[in-house]
């Protein structure tokens, strides 16, 4: 009894550190530049808050009801022409964090030249679990991304920490989802970056419940579906990029490792870096990720 009390204990407190550091107050920051190293391998937020453009773009606010209102914060790079679009998905153990955590990565990825959609998705809470909501409101920005008139119609997703996984997901079965979503289109990415993500939801024990609504034997169904590690099949087409953190202390490496082996085997593109010296929180910063994330995605 003593000892299932530990273990529920453990979980509890891998649960809660999951939500701090992807919220960006657990986790200690590494200065400096970065090196990488290939490694082998709630209630839902309202969506009445208004698409955004950054002050840099020289593009003026489209006329209202010419692309519908999707909840995101979007920057358009300054120039003309259609840019190559990234949807970013916050982390936050699927219970808490908004956009304004991807805010950064964000405005890097806008000075490179690329549209940015920084997604706001539906929380998990007591009596509203995250799946599958949170999962379509991701799927709704992927289409929104392709459709905007600024994009040039290809779309990276890219995600940290519990985004990941939910970015995950929809790289893999996003055509499941968008359900109630204003916008006509696919919600396959191209291209799928991940950040820190806990892929293998089996292995997370209490930490995924409240996301799931319940445990696996509760809704087996949504925790099957839910499950990237078991959907790579699904699209092997999808070329992926995993960061992990040399010094993550939340996630472990080898959920990346697996999940890069599993993509792998489905015939996916999949490149895997180890951002040496960083803790988990540290690979949301453009600062350390950030050129990494261009190299790949312009490569």
């Amino acid at each position: 009894m003593a000892h299932r009390r530990r273990r529920r204990l453990a979980a509890l407190l891998t649960a809660a550190a999951l939500v701090a550091a992807a919220c960006g107050d657990g986790g200690e920051h590494t200065s400096g530049p970065s090196r990488a190293a290939s490694a082998a391998q709630a209630t839902a937020p309202p969506r009445t808050v208004s698409t955004t453009i950054a002050a840099t773009t020289s593009v003026p606010p489209r006329p209202a009801g010419e692309l519908p209102d999707v909840g995101a914060e979007v920057t358009i790079p300054p120039g003309e022409g259609n840019f190559p679009a990234v949807v970013l998905v916050h982390g936050g153990g699927w219970v808490g964090g908004g956009p304004s955590l991807m805010s950064g990565l964000a405005a890097h990825l806008g000075d490179e030249g690329f549209l940015t959609v920084n997604a706001r998705y539906r929380l998990a809470a007591s009596r509203s679990p995250g799946f599958p909501h949170a999962l379509h409101d991701v799927a709704c920005a992927v289409r929104y991304a392709a459709a905007h008139p600024r994009s040039n119609g290809s779309v990276a997703l890219i995600g940290f920490s519990a985004g990941a996984h939910l970015g995950a997901v929809v790289a893999l079965t996003g055509d499941r989802y968008g359900e109630g979503c204003p916008v006509a289109g696919s919600g396959i990415p191209d291209r799928f970056v991940g950040l820190a993500g806990p892929y293998d939801v089996s292995r997370l024990g209490i930490a995924a419940v409240p996301f799931f609504g319940g445990g696996p034997q509760t809704n087996p169904d949504a925790w099957l579906a839910g499950n990237p590690q078991l959907l790579t099949g699904a699209n092997p087409g999808l070329a992926s990029l995993l960061l992990h953190a040399e010094r993550d202390g939340i996630v472990d490496a080898s959920y990346t490792a697996d999940f890069a082996g599993a993509l792998a085997e489905s015939g996916s593109e999949v490149l895997v870096e180890v951002v040496e010296g960083a803790r988990h929180s540290d690979l949301q910063d453009p600062e350390l990720v950030g050129d990494l994330i261009v190299t790949w995605l312009e490569r």
